[in-house]
This record gives C-alpha cells, sequence and structure tokens, in this order.
C-alpha cells in the first residue's frame, strides 16, 4: 500500500511537470499548475470578455482565442509577455487591441474575420511578427510601419476588395514576403 501511494505521488508530480506540448482548455485551468500551460485553446467559448484566470499564467506561449464574441481587449493582455502566438480570428472587433502591441514576443497574430478596417503606426513595435493574418476584414489603411517590420514573412489579405491602384501598391509595398491577395476588382476604382 504504501508503495502505491509513492507512485501515485510521483505520477501526479510527473503530470504537473511543465509540458510545452500540451494544449490546454477553459475547464482544465483550474486544477492546472500556472506555470505549466503553455498553450491555451478558447475556442468556441462564447466569450465576451478573456477569462481573468488567463492572466494567472506566467509561461503561456499560445492563445487561441477564434470563434468567440470579442470586441475590445483590456490592457490585462499586457500581462501575457511571453506570447508568441495570438488568434483573435472570428470575433467582433473594429480595431486591433492596443494591448497587442505591447507584446513584443509576437511571431504569429490572426485577426481574420473581424470588422477591422485599419492597420494603424503601432504595428510597427511587433518587430518579431513573421505571420500577420486579417483576411475578410474590410481594411482602407495600412500603415507603413507594417511593410517595414523586419520579420514579416507572411501577410494574410484574403477576402478583402482593392481597387487597381491600391492592389498593385499592395503588391509591391510586400513583395518581400508571401501575399495572399485576392485580384484586384473593378467595382472598387
Amino acid at each position: 500500500m504504501k508503495h502505491t501511494f509513492v507512485v501515485v505521488l510521483w505520477t501526479l508530480s510527473f503530470w504537473s511537470i511543465a509540458q510545452p506540448n500540451r494544449i490546454y482548455r477553459l475547464w482544465e485551468l483550474e486544477n492546472a499548475v500556472k506555470d505549466s500551460v503553455y498553450s491555451l485553446d478558447l475556442r468556441r467559448e462564447k466569450l465576451y470578455a478573456i477569462p481573468s484566470i488567463v492572466y494567472e499564467l506566467p509561461n503561456l506561449t499560445v492563445l487561441n482565442l477564434a470563434k468567440n464574441k470579442l470586441e475590445l481587449i483590456g490592457d490585462s493582455l499586457t500581462m501575457l509577455t511571453n506570447l508568441t502566438r495570438l488568434d483573435l480570428s472570428n470575433n467582433k472587433m473594429k480595431a486591433i487591441p492596443y494591448a497587442v502591441y505591447q507584446l513584443s514576443n509576437l511571431t504569429h497574430l490572426s485577426l481574420g474575420l473581424n470588422q477591422i478596417d485599419r492597420v494603424p503606426d503601432e504595428i510597427g513595435y511587433l518587430t518579431k511578427l513573421e505571420v500577420l493574418n486579417l483576411y475578410d476584414n474590410a481594411i482602407q489603411y495600412f500603415s507603413p510601419n507594417l511593410k517595414a517590420l523586419p520579420n514579416l514573412h507572411s501577410l494574410d489579405i484574403q477576402g478583402v476588395m482593392y481597387g487597381h491602384e491600391m492592389h498593385g501598391k499592395l503588391v509591391q509595398d510586400f513583395k518581400h514576403c508571401k501575399l495572399l491577395i485576392d485580384p484586384p476588382c473593378s467595382c472598387m476604382d
């Protein structure tokens, strides 16, 4: 009996050791060792706000908040300083949340299927950004700081209609990276 107890304790301690490849769900966070959560999937949770428990995860590097009902995100997001991947696609955002620009370690940012109409100058703060997905938004303004991002190698703006002039400018500005864009539409000229 004594050995069984030791094995159970060892097993519990083994599973509480950091598992960087494990993806947690919201219902698992209450019993999780907060330091061991690196990846969190909160897709399809019908969230109107990010649960406060998320900000208690100091080692979180991947956060998926896709397919929720998020409109605004507060400054608390800046507490997640280790985030490298953030998915906010398919929500109800009309602008890129300002707190996102403070996440200096982001390499992948997905904001597709929202209602975003501009990419402001603050995008230039994300110097490690490699992949930016803005598909199916209504973006009419791109800051020049976007094309100056040193590590950007993929930009997805499919599903956004541009006239020939704007289309040509985008193709020219982003020839240094993989640009996913639909053909120009004469109806926009």
